[in-house]
């Protein structure tokens, strides 16, 4: 269970006591930032009775990203899909998925879906070959979004001269 209080300095602080486990405490500018450490960090150590995208995504990179460049933007994911998949992991249907994925085409690019929906996947397969969670994975059945075409542009001689001119004198030396 989280504590958040308030400290004299105007930080604040927060505490999380979970049974069996050692207390954990961490001081935070606003009470938003304590709030939401305490819930990622009882998302991740809770014996839960039942997942949800969230708990699930949440071990996942403290279990496997945590200290790698990608650690960041695979919180924001999880996030992005808790706001859409709330319930149960056992609830989600791979036509409900479907649904996020064409809602989700028509207000991002077709890369950002296909991430969103690779990351859910790799959390379903986390969930039952790191957790031992006998669970279908409803993102499989689904066709992910065609990836972008990659950029292979090679900038010619007169390009660089160009960009060179414009630059100053002392950038055009690096």
């Amino acid at each position: 269970m989280a504590n958040i209080r308030s400290l004299p300095s105007g930080n604040w602080n927060a505490q999380v006591r979970l049974k069996g486990k050692p207390a954990q405490s961490k001081t935070f500018p606003t009470q938003a930032l304590a709030q939401a450490w305490a819930d990622q960090l009882e998302a991740v150590t809770k014996d839960h009775q039942t997942h949800t995208i969230y708990t699930l995504g949440m071990t996942y990179c403290e279990t496997l990203l945590k200290g790698k460049g990608s650690y960041d933007h695979a919180i924001k994911i999880v996030n992005q899909l808790f706001a859409v998949f709330p319930q149960s992991i056992h609830d989600i249907t791979p036509q409900l998925v479907n649904d996020f994925k064409l809602k989700r085409l028509q207000t991002v690019k077709p890369a950002t879906c296909r991430i969103q929906l690779a990351f859910m996947s790799r959390f379903f397969r986390f969930a039952k070959r790191g957790l031992l969670i006998d669970i279908p994975n409803p993102v499989s059945d689904i066709a992910l979004p065609k990836p972008d075409k990659s950029s292979d542009k090679v900038i010619s001689a007169g390009e660089l001269k160009q960009l060179l001119n414009k630059l100053s004198p002392t950038m055009a030396l690096i």
